[in-house]
Parts: C-alpha cells; sequence; structure tokens
C-alpha cells in the first residue's frame, strides 16, 4: 500500500469518526429540543414571564432572527451564533468518480436475485445523493466500501479534509442550540442560565 492511500484512509476514517459524532448529537437533539421547549415554557409561568405578550412586543425582532437564521425552523433549535456551509466545486475526477461508483452499483448491473442487490440499490441513492450535494466524505466512504478503483488521491485527500472541516463546524453549530445546551448542562443553575439567555436571545428579555 503506498503512502497516499494510507494518508486517504487516515482522512476517511477521521471522516468517519467526526461524521458518527455529529449523527450522535443530532439524534439526542431530537428529544432534546422537545425537552427544551417544556422546560422553558414551564420556567417561564413558574416565573412569571409571559411569553405571549413577549412574542407580541418582539414579533419583529423573532421574525428577523428566524429570516437570518436559515439553519433552524423551531426556537428551541436556535444557535448562539450562525455558521455559514461552504461546497467544494466539483470537478471533472470527481465526475469520473461517480460514474465508476454509479456503474459498479446501479440495480441493472445486478440479477433480480443477486443477494447484494438490496445494499447496491441504497448505496446507488447514497452516492447519488452524495454527488448532488457536495458530501464528498460519504462518496469516498461508498467508494472504499465497494472497492471502487481510485486513479489518484491528492484531490481525494482534500475533498475529504474540506468535508471534515463542513462536519466540525455543523456539529460546532449543533452544540451551540440552546437545547444542546440544556442538555449538556450539569446542575440546575447551569439550566436556568441556558432558558435565560434564550429569552434574551430572542426577546431581547432581561429578567
Amino acid at each position: 500500500m503506498n503512502k497516499n492511500r494510507f494518508k486517504f484512509l487516515k482522512f476517511l476514517n477521521e471522516y468517519r469518526s467526526i461524521e458518527y459524532d455529529l449523527q450522535y448529537v443530532q439524534a439526542i437533539l431530537g428529544d432534546a429540543h422537545l425537552e427544551f421547549e417544556v422546560r422553558y415554557r414551564l420556567w417561564c409561568v413558574e416565573n412569571d414571564v409571559d411569553l405571549g405578550e413577549l412574542n407580541k412586543k418582539n414579533q419583529r425582532k423573532v421574525d428577523m432572527i428566524f429570516v437570518e437564521s436559515k439553519s433552524h425552523e423551531i426556537k428551541q433549535g436556535l444557535a448562539l451564533r450562525e455558521f455559514k456551509e461552504e461546497k467544494h466545486t466539483e470537478s471533472k475526477n470527481l465526475k469520473d468518480i461517480y460514474k465508476a461508483i454509479a456503474k459498479k452499483l446501479h440495480p441493472d448491473a445486478l440479477k433480480m436475485d443477486d443477494p447484494r442487490r438490496a445494499e447496491y440499490e441504497e448505496d446507488f441513492k447514497r452516492a447519488s445523493a452524495a454527488n448532488n450535494e457536495g458530501r464528498w466524505g460519504e462518496l469516498f466512504d461508498i467508494v472504499d466500501r465497494h472497492g471502487v478503483p481510485l486513479k489518484e488521491y491528492k484531490e481525494a485527500i482534500e475533498c475529504l479534509k474540506f468535508d471534515i472541516k463542513r462536519i466540525k463546524a455543523e456539529l460546532e453549530k449543533e452544540k451551540s442550540t440552546y437545547s444542546w445546551l440544556y442538555h449538556d448542562a450539569e446542575n440546575d443553575q447551569q439550566r436556568e442560565n441556558v432558558i435565560k439567555k434564550f429569552l434574551g436571545h430572542l426577546f431581547g428579555w432581561k429578567g
């Protein structure tokens, strides 16, 4: 195995690890968003904070926040700060790699009773989506698992570095949401501080 392939596998495994971390956090947030929604509303009731009035008085501010914060559609998913997503431009080499994957995994390449057919169909769909959306790490994960040969590794490595950086930014964004901060808080005082910051951010509430 040449050193370039070793380097490629090093970054591919780093991509796989951080992608798993992101999936883990997003899975936790599925429940954490709902928990935070319930908890901050209950806190407002217990502390005589009129959410209806705050919404009414600050509707323009709330609308502006959610126009600018396109990454989150629900209030509890609001992040402390915004992150801009960048994309790596597709090159001819990347197009050729996708064509090689498509040729190997296309459903028509296997007989109907081939036991690999379901796996190939699923990975074919994943590869198509990854190619269309510029998620090159996922594309190279499929390349490696199905033994699709790479003619050169330089661009593949750069794509993996790019995707690692992108996922790290997305992971940081998810961990900066109030839902995650509330979930991750170690005691009641920290959880209350998260709620107060949320109300201040969204409504300008000062307590």
